[in-house]
């Protein structure tokens, strides 16, 4: 992380928490609970910079596979490129494009 002037916390409302940007810093959290289940405390946001300029890099770690929760396609040549939200209320909208032809 940099570190801005103004602004730029991350802010986990449900624990009541804002974390301020210090350079070369990082924060770490885990957003599961023992069961596997998520722990919606861990929502989070991030605040506007105000004076200044934050950089940040994200690494996920998984706990488990995700291969099963949208499984691949049968035709490796065709991907599915996503824009918006797909959920059913905001009417994503979803491209397919042949490899091949691009």
């Amino acid at each position: 992380m940099t570190q801005p002037e103004r602004g730029g916390a991350t802010v986990f409302n449900h624990l009541g928490t804002a974390v301020f940007p210090t350079k070369h810093d990082a924060l770490f959290w885990y957003n599961l609970m023992r069961s596997g289940e998520g722990d919606l405390r861990t929502r989070h946001a991030a605040c506007p910079v105000l004076l200044g300029v934050k950089w940040v890099s994200n690494k996920w770690i998984h706990e488990r596979g995700q291969e099963f929760t949208r499984p691949c396609g049968l035709d490796e040549t065709v991907q599915e490129y996503f824009v918006g939200d797909l959920s059913p209320t905001t009417h994503g909208i979803r491209h397919k494009y042949n490899v091949s032809n691009l």
